[in-house]
């Protein structure tokens, strides 16, 4: 029985992850192309910049950026109980901000491979968890409310298993990330930035 549920659990997050992670790609090739066309180089570093300025995410500190970065997965989780797709506006503004940062060098691969992939590894799997358990209970929420479909699980337990999975899934990634984002990542953008 438990076994089956995982199984169930597993197939449900992979399908979810695999599509976000598509829609992630698309959005960033999508912004990198717009920003290199209908953008100066100046417009996009203010823009950049500007958005930078008012998120904690700036701080070179450790503890700021991963509490920032939780606290952002945890709210997207905690919106799913509101039976609507909240959670694909978290991935598409991920995936804009991504695709801006990646548009501000002269060479998007190496500012993809130098300034995003780093940190990125740990902190785009744990956005496309937490995406997928927001899904999850939002699903269940629609098709409650809206289907009238009778769920093999309660909504409490449900809900607890969504804990589970933010506690132990999305915030070791997110420690993770943290780490590198913060002593990893800017050794490696200090080699492909210009001078």
């Amino acid at each position: 029985m438990f076994i089956d549920s995982f199984d169930r659990l597993k197939k449900v997050y992979l399908k979810s992850m695999i599509r976000y992670l598509i829609v992630m790609a698309i959005v960033w090739i999508g912004v990198l192309i717009y920003a290199k066309f209908f953008m100066s180089t100046g417009q996009m570093v203010h823009h950049f910049s500007s958005g930078i300025a008012k998120d904690p995410t700036s701080s070179t500190n450790f503890l700021p950026l991963f509490f920032w970065n939780l606290g952002g997965a945890g709210m997207v989780i905690l919106l799913g109980i509101i039976p609507l797709p909240i959670y694909w506006y978290y991935i598409l503004t991920n995936a804009v901000s991504v695709g801006m940062v990646i548009s501000i060098i002269g060479n998007p691969i190496l500012m993809f491979l130098g300034g995003v992939l780093p940190h990125g590894i740990f902190e785009i799997s744990a956005q496309l968890v937490a995406a997928a358990i927001s899904a999850r209970i939002a699903w269940y929420g629609m098709n409650r409310l809206f289907r009238r479909k009778k769920q093999e699980v309660k909504y409490f337990d449900l809900l607890k298993q969504s804990l589970i999975d933010y506690l132990v899934l999305v915030l070791p990634l997110m420690l993770m990330a943290g780490i590198v984002e913060t002593y990893i990542t800017p050794v490696f953008l200090k080699m492909v930035m210009p001078h």
